[in-house]
């Protein structure tokens, strides 16, 4: 299954980059067609366009037809990153310079013409399409706000579940919802992949969140952004380890001394442990949202697909 898995990525994203392509080439005559350029061509992984291939190819879609929705979401996605990056004064994404650090706060502007390209190509695909990319779109600026927001005294882990599925989640959904809709899936079929592309969602960030400290990287918590892991040490963690969350948290930098120290009570209080039981549950409740679709080899993909990029130990 993981060298059908990479046969299947490797097709679909040449696809997807040569979509991208052919959207530059119709911008071209934009004054701000080297931005969106720079912006779209600084590299990824494509996780949500892919998701909508891969739904909609699930219930018999076909692509040409899914193909704009999974551009718009790209865009919408690739959006979310140039706002954040002018959020945090981030200067560097995916090893490059950001947008940001080459065109400063002019880079917003960039961000709100993917914004408005993506509600060009999924104008067209009929109501229900809008409104669950609209939904998910009030999502996401809602889940920024609570990233940037939530602090280590005040908050609950109730709080940081709905800022992860805001968010995080709340276009992977969207991916796998529209992918199915498009696609012609049966209700039921449109439930599951609605589901799975939720928990798949909320499981890849808590994913992504643990993978960033077992790689020695705090980055999130010097830049003031909870995570699970942290809020669990601050709730759990020996007064000690609290205060050096607490000075820690948003503060910029780091030593290698108080990373060393917060990453061992990270491992010794069962933070990162309890993550880890977290990303399995949701990950188990997206597999399980599988079982309904009746297409046996895209079912194996969409499993391979969420194995690869919500587990750990998966690079």
């Amino acid at each position: 299954m993981a060298s059908r898995l990479e046969s299947y990525l490797s097709e679909a994203r040449k696809t997807i980059e040569e979509g991208l392509r052919k959207l530059l080439r119709e911008m071209e005559n934009l004054a701000l067609h080297p931005q969106t350029s720079y912006a779209l061509t600084s590299g990824g992984k494509r996780l949500r366009p892919l998701l909508v291939l891969l739904s909609g190819e699930a219930v018999g879609g076909e692509r040409e037809k899914l193909l704009p929705i999974a551009l718009a979401v790209e865009l919408v996605h690739t959006a979310t990153l140039i706002h954040d990056d002018i959020i945090d004064g981030d200067f560097e994404r995916r090893g490059k310079p950001s947008l940001y650090a080459k065109w400063k706060d002019k880079a917003i502007l960039t961000g709100d013409l993917l914004f408005a390209k993506a509600l060009n190509l999924f104008s067209d695909c009929g109501f229900e399409i809008i409104k669950v990319l609209a939904e998910a779109s009030l999502e996401l600026c809602d889940g920024e706000f609570l990233d940037i927001t939530l602090g280590l005294d005040k908050s609950s882990e109730v709080d940081l579940m709905v800022k992860v599925k805001r968010k995080s989640a709340s276009l992977f959904r969207a991916s796998a919802h529209c992918g199915a809709l498009i696609g012609g899936g049966k209700p039921d079929e449109v439930k599951a992949l609605k589901s799975f592309g939720e928990n798949f969602g909320i499981a890849y960030q808590l994913a992504d969140d643990l993978r960033e400290i077992e790689e020695g990287d705090l980055k999130a918590l010097k830049a003031g952004r909870l995570t699970l892991p942290y809020l669990h040490l601050y709730r759990h963690g020996s007064p000690a380890l609290r205060r050096l969350l607490r000075e820690s948290f948003g503060s910029g930098s780091l030593s290698e001394k108080e990373v060393e120290i917060l990453v061992k009570g990270l491992r010794e209080y069962g933070s990162l442990e309890y993550c880890r039981r977290l990303v399995k549950d949701y990950l188990d409740r997206a597999l399980e949202s599988l079982q309904t679709l009746r297409n046996r080899p895209y079912r194996e993909l969409l499993r391979a697909f969420a194995l690869r990029y919500a587990w750990m130990g998966e690079p």
